[in-house]
Protein backbone atom coordinates (compact mmCIF):
# COMPACT_ATOMS: atom_id res chain seq x y z
CA UNK A 1 0.00 0.00 0.00
CA UNK A 2 1.34 3.50 -0.75
CA UNK A 3 2.47 6.13 1.79
CA UNK A 4 -0.52 8.71 2.22
CA UNK A 5 0.88 11.87 2.60
CA UNK A 6 0.26 14.18 5.99
CA UNK A 7 -1.94 17.32 4.84
CA UNK A 8 -0.31 20.43 5.37
CA UNK A 9 -0.83 21.78 9.07
CA UNK A 10 -2.53 25.64 9.37
CA UNK A 11 -1.70 26.85 12.60
CA UNK A 12 -4.04 29.38 14.56
CA UNK A 13 -2.84 30.68 17.43
CA UNK A 14 -5.58 31.46 19.89
CA UNK A 15 -5.93 33.16 23.24
CA UNK A 16 -8.61 33.20 25.92
CA UNK A 17 -9.60 35.72 28.86
CA UNK A 18 -11.54 33.72 31.68
CA UNK A 19 -12.74 34.63 35.12
CA UNK A 20 -11.40 31.29 36.64
CA UNK A 21 -9.10 28.50 36.38
CA UNK A 22 -11.59 26.07 34.65
CA UNK A 23 -14.35 26.11 32.39
CA UNK A 24 -18.01 25.53 33.64
CA UNK A 25 -17.98 26.76 36.89
CA UNK A 26 -16.32 29.77 35.51
CA UNK A 27 -16.33 31.43 32.20
CA UNK A 28 -14.30 32.33 29.25
CA UNK A 29 -15.25 36.17 28.63
CA UNK A 30 -13.28 37.28 25.34
CA UNK A 31 -10.96 34.92 23.00
CA UNK A 32 -9.00 36.03 19.95
CA UNK A 33 -7.78 33.54 17.06
CA UNK A 34 -4.73 34.82 14.29
CA UNK A 35 -3.58 32.20 11.53
CA UNK A 36 -0.06 32.40 12.18
CA UNK A 37 1.34 30.32 8.94
CA UNK A 38 1.17 27.18 7.23
CA UNK A 39 3.43 23.81 7.51
CA UNK A 40 3.49 21.55 4.59
CA UNK A 41 6.85 19.25 5.42
CA UNK A 42 9.85 20.87 6.05
CA UNK A 43 8.27 23.72 4.81
CA UNK A 44 6.98 26.88 6.70
CA UNK A 45 5.19 30.22 5.19
CA UNK A 46 4.29 32.59 7.93
CA UNK A 47 1.08 34.40 7.76
CA UNK A 48 0.70 37.81 8.35
CA UNK A 49 -0.68 37.51 11.88
CA UNK A 50 -3.11 40.91 11.36
CA UNK A 51 -4.52 39.43 8.06
CA UNK A 52 -6.66 36.85 9.16
CA UNK A 53 -8.60 37.38 12.79
CA UNK A 54 -11.40 36.43 14.58
CA UNK A 55 -12.24 38.08 18.01
CA UNK A 56 -15.49 37.63 20.76
CA UNK A 57 -16.29 38.86 24.17
CA UNK A 58 -18.69 36.55 25.61
CA UNK A 59 -21.58 36.68 28.11
CA UNK A 60 -20.27 34.24 30.94
CA UNK A 61 -22.30 31.76 31.37
CA UNK A 62 -22.08 31.17 35.29
CA UNK A 63 -22.68 34.03 38.33
CA UNK A 64 -19.33 32.40 39.46
CA UNK A 65 -16.13 34.37 39.18
CA UNK A 66 -12.66 35.15 40.47
CA UNK A 67 -11.93 38.74 40.64
CA UNK A 68 -8.47 38.37 40.58
CA UNK A 69 -8.79 36.10 37.73
CA UNK A 70 -11.13 38.90 35.57
CA UNK A 71 -8.85 41.97 36.68
CA UNK A 72 -6.30 40.38 34.76
CA UNK A 73 -8.28 41.08 31.22
CA UNK A 74 -10.25 44.49 32.37
CA UNK A 75 -13.39 43.70 31.21
CA UNK A 76 -16.41 44.95 32.45
CA UNK A 77 -18.43 41.76 33.57
CA UNK A 78 -21.65 43.66 34.04
CA UNK A 79 -21.29 44.80 30.78
CA UNK A 80 -20.11 41.60 29.41
CA UNK A 81 -23.88 40.20 31.29
CA UNK A 82 -25.95 42.89 29.35
CA UNK A 83 -24.07 42.92 25.94
CA UNK A 84 -21.32 39.81 25.57
CA UNK A 85 -22.00 37.41 22.61
CA UNK A 86 -24.02 34.44 22.98
CA UNK A 87 -21.58 31.29 23.50
CA UNK A 88 -23.35 29.12 20.87
CA UNK A 89 -23.59 32.18 18.41
CA UNK A 90 -20.22 33.01 18.83
CA UNK A 91 -18.56 29.10 18.76
CA UNK A 92 -20.38 28.99 15.41
CA UNK A 93 -18.97 31.72 13.90
CA UNK A 94 -15.92 30.59 14.86
CA UNK A 95 -16.12 27.06 13.44
CA UNK A 96 -16.94 28.89 10.21
CA UNK A 97 -14.15 31.13 10.25
CA UNK A 98 -11.69 28.12 10.80
CA UNK A 99 -13.17 26.16 8.23
CA UNK A 100 -12.78 29.12 5.60
CA UNK A 101 -9.63 29.94 6.52
CA UNK A 102 -8.14 26.94 6.68
CA UNK A 103 -10.42 25.28 3.11
CA UNK A 104 -8.30 28.71 1.43
CA UNK A 105 -4.61 27.50 3.00
CA UNK A 106 -5.92 23.99 1.92
CA UNK A 107 -4.68 22.93 5.28
CA UNK A 108 -5.87 21.40 8.53
CA UNK A 109 -6.45 23.98 11.18
CA UNK A 110 -4.38 23.22 14.40
CA UNK A 111 -4.63 25.79 17.59
CA UNK A 112 -0.98 26.79 19.14
CA UNK A 113 -1.03 29.06 22.46
CA UNK A 114 1.91 29.89 24.81
CA UNK A 115 1.30 27.50 27.13
CA UNK A 116 -1.76 26.24 25.25
CA UNK A 117 -3.45 23.82 28.15
CA UNK A 118 -4.92 26.59 29.83
CA UNK A 119 -6.54 27.91 26.33
CA UNK A 120 -7.08 25.03 24.76
CA UNK A 121 -9.06 23.71 27.64
CA UNK A 122 -11.53 26.83 27.64
CA UNK A 123 -11.59 27.07 23.93
CA UNK A 124 -12.34 22.87 23.67
CA UNK A 125 -14.75 22.69 26.42
CA UNK A 126 -16.86 25.63 25.05
CA UNK A 127 -16.91 24.39 21.25
CA UNK A 128 -18.14 20.92 22.74
CA UNK A 129 -20.22 22.39 25.14
CA UNK A 130 -21.76 24.96 22.59
CA UNK A 131 -22.45 22.99 19.26
CA UNK A 132 -20.89 19.63 20.16
CA UNK A 133 -18.50 19.72 17.37
CA UNK A 134 -14.19 21.16 17.04
CA UNK A 135 -12.62 21.78 13.90
CA UNK A 136 -9.18 21.13 15.31
CA UNK A 137 -10.64 17.54 16.89
CA UNK A 138 -10.12 16.85 19.83
CA UNK A 139 -6.16 16.89 19.43
CA UNK A 140 -5.26 19.39 17.50
CA UNK A 141 -3.51 21.70 19.77
CA UNK A 142 0.40 22.46 19.95
CA UNK A 143 1.78 24.09 22.66
CA UNK A 144 4.24 26.78 21.63
CA UNK A 145 6.51 26.20 25.27
CA UNK A 146 6.92 22.33 24.19
CA UNK A 147 8.54 23.22 20.81
CA UNK A 148 10.70 25.88 22.23
CA UNK A 149 12.10 23.58 24.97
CA UNK A 150 12.46 21.17 22.05
CA UNK A 151 14.21 22.96 19.76
CA UNK A 152 16.04 24.71 22.35
CA UNK A 153 17.04 21.20 24.70
CA UNK A 154 16.17 22.98 27.76
CA UNK A 155 13.73 21.45 30.27
CA UNK A 156 9.99 22.47 30.24
CA UNK A 157 9.78 24.38 32.74
CA UNK A 158 12.96 26.77 31.67
CA UNK A 159 10.93 27.40 28.73
CA UNK A 160 10.10 31.11 29.48
CA UNK A 161 10.20 34.40 27.23
CA UNK A 162 12.61 35.63 29.50
CA UNK A 163 15.16 33.19 28.39
CA UNK A 164 14.45 32.90 24.93
CA UNK A 165 16.73 34.37 22.20
CA UNK A 166 15.62 38.05 21.75
CA UNK A 167 14.56 37.74 17.88
CA UNK A 168 12.11 34.72 18.89
CA UNK A 169 9.95 37.30 20.19
CA UNK A 170 7.22 39.65 19.37
CA UNK A 171 7.89 43.35 19.65
CA UNK A 172 4.32 43.64 20.34
CA UNK A 173 3.36 44.07 23.65
CA UNK A 174 1.25 41.40 25.73
CA UNK A 175 -1.53 43.46 26.77
CA UNK A 176 -4.29 40.52 27.70
CA UNK A 177 -6.65 41.69 25.28
CA UNK A 178 -7.18 38.01 23.73
CA UNK A 179 -6.60 39.59 20.30
CA UNK A 180 -3.60 41.46 20.58
CA UNK A 181 -1.65 38.50 22.48
CA UNK A 182 -3.09 35.92 20.12
CA UNK A 183 -1.46 38.35 17.19
CA UNK A 184 1.54 38.51 19.74
CA UNK A 185 1.61 34.88 19.93
CA UNK A 186 1.29 33.99 16.16
CA UNK A 187 4.07 35.94 15.48
CA UNK A 188 6.57 34.09 17.97
CA UNK A 189 4.99 30.96 16.66
CA UNK A 190 6.69 31.93 13.21
CA UNK A 191 9.50 32.59 14.94
CA UNK A 192 9.89 29.20 16.53
CA UNK A 193 9.21 27.40 13.61
CA UNK A 194 11.88 28.95 11.39
CA UNK A 195 14.31 28.77 13.77
CA UNK A 196 17.57 26.49 13.63
CA UNK A 197 18.57 27.16 17.50
CA UNK A 198 22.96 27.30 17.67
CA UNK A 199 25.02 24.06 18.78
CA UNK A 200 25.65 24.02 22.63
CA UNK A 201 28.70 25.41 23.92
CA UNK A 202 30.15 22.48 25.53
CA UNK A 203 32.47 24.89 27.40
CA UNK A 204 29.91 26.59 28.99
CA UNK A 205 30.47 27.69 32.79
CA UNK A 206 26.72 26.34 33.92
CA UNK A 207 28.01 26.90 37.87
CA UNK A 208 28.35 30.47 36.95
CA UNK A 209 24.44 30.54 36.21
CA UNK A 210 23.32 28.98 39.36
CA UNK A 211 20.80 31.12 41.94
CA UNK A 212 23.25 31.80 44.62
CA UNK A 213 21.95 29.85 48.26
CA UNK A 214 21.21 31.14 51.44
CA UNK A 215 23.97 30.28 53.90
CA UNK A 216 22.69 31.95 56.86
CA UNK A 217 19.09 34.18 58.32
CA UNK A 218 18.38 35.54 60.88
CA UNK A 219 16.52 39.00 62.43
CA UNK A 220 17.66 41.79 60.27
CA UNK A 221 20.54 39.44 58.45
CA UNK A 222 20.76 37.03 55.54
CA UNK A 223 24.08 35.84 53.84
CA UNK A 224 24.28 34.53 50.36
CA UNK A 225 26.87 32.94 48.52
CA UNK A 226 29.54 35.07 47.05
CA UNK A 227 27.74 37.95 48.40
CA UNK A 228 28.25 40.13 51.95
CA UNK A 229 25.79 40.21 54.70
CA UNK A 230 23.08 42.55 54.29
CA UNK A 231 19.22 42.77 55.50
CA UNK A 232 17.57 42.33 52.41
CA UNK A 233 18.30 40.50 49.42
CA UNK A 234 17.11 40.11 45.69
CA UNK A 235 18.64 37.14 44.34
CA UNK A 236 18.81 35.63 40.77
CA UNK A 237 20.60 33.14 39.20
CA UNK A 238 24.40 34.43 38.67
CA UNK A 239 24.01 36.57 41.70
CA UNK A 240 22.58 38.94 43.91
CA UNK A 241 22.28 42.42 45.40
CA UNK A 242 20.75 44.19 48.37
CA UNK A 243 16.97 44.70 48.00
CA UNK A 244 16.29 48.64 48.08
CA UNK A 245 12.72 48.98 48.53
CA UNK A 246 12.28 52.60 47.86
CA UNK A 247 14.14 51.20 44.11
CA UNK A 248 10.25 50.74 42.98
CA UNK A 249 8.29 52.16 46.03
CA UNK A 250 7.69 48.58 47.70
CA UNK A 251 6.19 49.40 51.06
CA UNK A 252 4.42 46.79 53.80
CA UNK A 253 1.23 47.76 52.34
CA UNK A 254 0.05 47.07 49.50
CA UNK A 255 3.27 45.43 49.71
CA UNK A 256 5.67 43.60 46.59
CA UNK A 257 5.05 45.60 43.41
CA UNK A 258 5.47 44.29 39.73
CA UNK A 259 8.31 45.80 38.91
CA UNK A 260 10.06 44.45 41.40
CA UNK A 261 10.05 40.85 40.08
CA UNK A 262 9.99 41.97 36.14
CA UNK A 263 14.09 41.99 35.62
CA UNK A 264 13.18 38.29 37.31
CA UNK A 265 11.51 37.62 33.80
CA UNK A 266 14.36 38.88 31.60
CA UNK A 267 16.60 36.03 33.28
CA UNK A 268 14.79 33.00 32.29
CA UNK A 269 13.62 32.50 35.48
CA UNK A 270 10.99 28.69 36.50
CA UNK A 271 10.44 30.06 39.50
CA UNK A 272 10.33 33.18 41.98
CA UNK A 273 10.23 33.13 45.59
CA UNK A 274 8.83 36.04 47.59
CA UNK A 275 9.25 36.43 51.54
CA UNK A 276 6.53 38.51 53.41
CA UNK A 277 8.95 39.09 56.02
CA UNK A 278 9.49 37.41 59.71
CA UNK A 279 6.36 38.05 61.03
CA UNK A 280 4.93 38.39 57.81
CA UNK A 281 3.97 41.84 57.43
CA UNK A 282 5.09 42.19 53.77
CA UNK A 283 2.53 41.96 51.53
CA UNK A 284 2.27 41.03 47.93
CA UNK A 285 0.31 43.31 45.17
CA UNK A 286 -1.85 41.06 43.33
CA UNK A 287 -0.49 42.69 40.20
CA UNK A 288 3.02 41.36 41.10
CA UNK A 289 1.51 37.36 41.00
CA UNK A 290 -0.21 38.13 37.90
CA UNK A 291 3.11 39.01 35.91
CA UNK A 292 4.73 36.20 37.03
CA UNK A 293 1.87 33.51 36.12
CA UNK A 294 1.07 35.34 32.93
CA UNK A 295 4.99 34.34 32.15
CA UNK A 296 4.31 30.84 33.44
CA UNK A 297 6.71 31.43 36.46
CA UNK A 298 6.03 29.47 39.29
CA UNK A 299 5.51 31.10 42.29
CA UNK A 300 5.69 30.78 45.96
CA UNK A 301 4.97 33.39 48.79
CA UNK A 302 5.79 32.42 52.24
CA UNK A 303 7.11 33.54 55.58
CA UNK A 304 11.02 34.83 55.72
CA UNK A 305 12.22 31.54 57.32
CA UNK A 306 9.96 29.11 54.86
CA UNK A 307 10.75 30.92 52.04
CA UNK A 308 14.67 30.68 52.53
CA UNK A 309 13.76 26.47 52.75
CA UNK A 310 11.67 26.45 49.25
CA UNK A 311 14.15 28.61 47.52
CA UNK A 312 17.15 26.86 48.72
CA UNK A 313 15.25 23.82 47.56
CA UNK A 314 14.86 25.10 44.01
CA UNK A 315 18.34 26.66 44.04
CA UNK A 316 19.98 23.28 43.29
CA UNK A 317 17.87 21.99 40.54
CA UNK A 318 16.07 25.22 38.91
CA UNK A 319 17.13 28.94 37.45
CA UNK A 320 15.21 30.30 40.69
CA UNK A 321 14.68 34.42 41.86
CA UNK A 322 13.67 35.74 45.41
CA UNK A 323 13.02 38.55 47.37
CA UNK A 324 14.06 38.29 50.60
CA UNK A 325 13.32 40.40 54.02
CA UNK A 326 15.05 39.60 57.27
CA UNK A 327 12.88 41.62 59.43
CA UNK A 328 9.35 42.07 60.33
Amino acid sequence: MAARNARPSLYISVDIEADGPIPGPYSMISFGASVAGRQDGASYTAADPEQHTFYRELRPISEEFVPEALAVSGLDRDRLVREGDDPAAAMDEFRTWVREVSAEAGAQPVMCGYPAPFDWTFLYWYLMRFGGDSPFGHSGCLDMKTLYATKARVPLRAAVKGRMPRALLSRRRHTHHALDDAVEQAELMSNLMLWTPPAPDPDADVDAERSPRITHLSWGRIEAEGLAPGKDFRLYPGGGRPWDWSEHGTRHEPGIQPQEVREFLDLGVTAVVLSRGMDERLGVVAQTLEVLRAAGVEVHVAETTAAVEVYNRLAATERVAGLFHSTC
